[in-house]
């Protein structure tokens, strides 16, 4: 699962499916997911899909913790790709580890090592944390899980600060990698019901290009509702999400997205120089504290199969 920095509660979806946690030692519990959906769009190209199988290893020994994901999903391109991919002959990913990393509580913080995700984005990386079934950028700038040393820490009871060292091949013993890429995340609890979150990496990729990001977002909780606002500024790009969340029940929401997109290109089915605005709209609803159904439209601004619809089932343990 994504390892944010926490601003209030935002980040707690409105349905109230959860975890369950299962102990099998005083040291080592399980958890995990199942996310299974159909598809389908203005080109009536219906599908089902298994999207996501993981289960997750927590291990806990005194000062020390541990965490492994490990991982079954479709190759979609998205951020959170994982550090340790596998894949088949014909380009699907096979079973694979996620994350793992491990944890020490020092110097007033945490001190992590190993394959972590990154702090940046307002998004979860996995379904159990996502108010929708589809992503908010088709070809997000954000980073993905990384080979990393990560410093986190409580800078008082309303915020707190998290750095990072990524392994890109350069400060881990490779002269032929890139420039070291650091990443810095701060998130603060405003009161009110207002979160903010800044977060910036910089580095340069394989070719020497810049590719430094800078994420930041605001949430806004009043009654039943939660507003969201990002922004992603890339070297060359600029995205844009807003969101809304209205929680009409316990176990039931809508939530309203807009995203835009800075030159979504042919890939995404526009002129080379074009941007794209996508409108998503759905529905989650908790059949259970472990099964949560969502259904989702979303007109995502392509010139062709510009309608897509799907619903999502999402089974937690």
């Amino acid at each position: 699962m994504k390892n944010k920095i926490a601003i209030a509660s935002a980040f707690i979806a409105a349905s109230s499916f959860s975890f369950a946690e299962i102990a099998l030692t005083e040291s080592l519990s399980v958890e995990g997911f199942i996310d299974a959906s159909y598809n389908d769009s203005s080109l009536d190209n219906a599908s089902l899909n298994l999207n996501e199988v993981e289960i997750s290893f927590l291990l806990n020994a005194g000062g020390v913790s541990a965490r492994i994901d490990i991982d079954s999903a479709a190759d979609n391109g998205t951020n959170g790709d994982d550090v340790f991919d596998d894949t088949d002959e014909g380009g699907n990913n096979e079973v694979e580890i996620e994350q793992a990393f491990i944890s020490y509580d020092a110097f007033g913080g945490t001190i992590s090592v190993g394959g972590i995700d990154s702090q940046l984005g307002f998004e979860a990386f996995e379904a159990p944390g996502l108010y929708t079934n589809s992503r908010a950028y088709g070809a997000s700038q954000l980073p993905g899980t990384d080979i990393a040393v990560k410093f986190a820490m409580d800078l008082d009871e309303a915020s707190s600060l998290g750095f990072a060292l990524v392994d890109d091949g350069s400060f881990i013993g490779d002269e032929s990698g890139t420039d070291t890429v650091m990443e810095i995340a701060y998130g603060r609890d405003l009161g009110n019901g207002l979160g903010a979150f800044v977060g910036y990496r910089t580095g340069t990729t394989a070719l020497g290009a810049d590719a430094d990001v800078l994420n930041a977002y605001v949430t806004y909780e009043t009654g039943a509702f939660m507003f969201a606002a990002e922004i992603v500024d890339g070297e060359n790009d600029s995205d844009l999400q807003l969101l809304a969340n209205y929680a009409y029940a316990a176990n039931a929401s809508v939530t309203v997205r807009y995203t835009t997109e800075e030159n979504g290109g042919p890939a995404a089915g526009l002129a080379a120089d074009a941007d794209r605005d996508i409108l998503t709209i759905s529905h989650q609803l908790a059949l259970s504290d472990n099964l949560c159904i969502t259904t989702e439209i979303t007109d995502n601004g392509r010139d062709d199969n510009e309608h897509e619809f799907s619903v999502g089932a999402l089974f937690t343990f």
